[in-house]
């Protein structure tokens, strides 16, 4: 695994006994931000020590056609190992892998996972996504909480 990173105590203070998922977070290394590459580049962090909760809730855009999806929270206690996206980029190849970032269009599993995303079949980033699901979701929303005075940590919904 690129990396692997346990949260056990944050400044002598025992986490939030709710705080005891493995997730394993895909950062993508868009293209577009990489004149090295034509291609998106995926990389793989497990992190354990996490909150992780999906919840089924029934919407219904229409009378005749209720449907079912789930919403995804993760929080990840505050790391020494984080780093924001924009400068995450700009680590050569082998210092990003000492690192993970919290993105839009990420890609979250619940559990330690194995899987690579390679971008070619059957290891494309939707195959991977679809393979694991219901325990798994694309970042749609990421907020950095460690400006708080207790419970410092990031914040992935999807």
């Amino acid at each position: 695994m690129a990396g692997e990173y346990r949260f056990n105590v944050l400044w002598g203070v025992t986490m939030n006994p709710n705080y005891n998922q493995t997730i394993t977070i895909y950062n993508c290394f868009r293209a577009a931000d990489n004149p090295e590459s034509k291609a998106d580049i995926w990389q793989k962090t497990a992190l354990h020590n996490c909150f992780y909760k999906s919840v089924i809730r029934r919407t219904e855009y229409a009378q005749k056609n209720p449907m079912m999806d789930n919403t995804y929270t993760v929080r990840i206690p505050v790391s020494a190992h984080y780093v924001p996206y924009r400068e995450w980029i700009c680590l050569s190849e082998e210092e990003r892998k000492r690192y993970f970032t919290c993105s839009q269009n990420d890609i979250v599993i619940r559990g330690e996972c194995e899987a690579d995303i390679t971008g070619s079949s059957p290891d494309t980033a939707s195959q991977v996504l679809a393979r694991y699901k219901p325990d798994s979701f694309v970042v749609t929303a990421f907020s950095d909480n460690t400006s708080h005075l207790r419970a410092k940590h990031y914040r992935l919904g999807g």
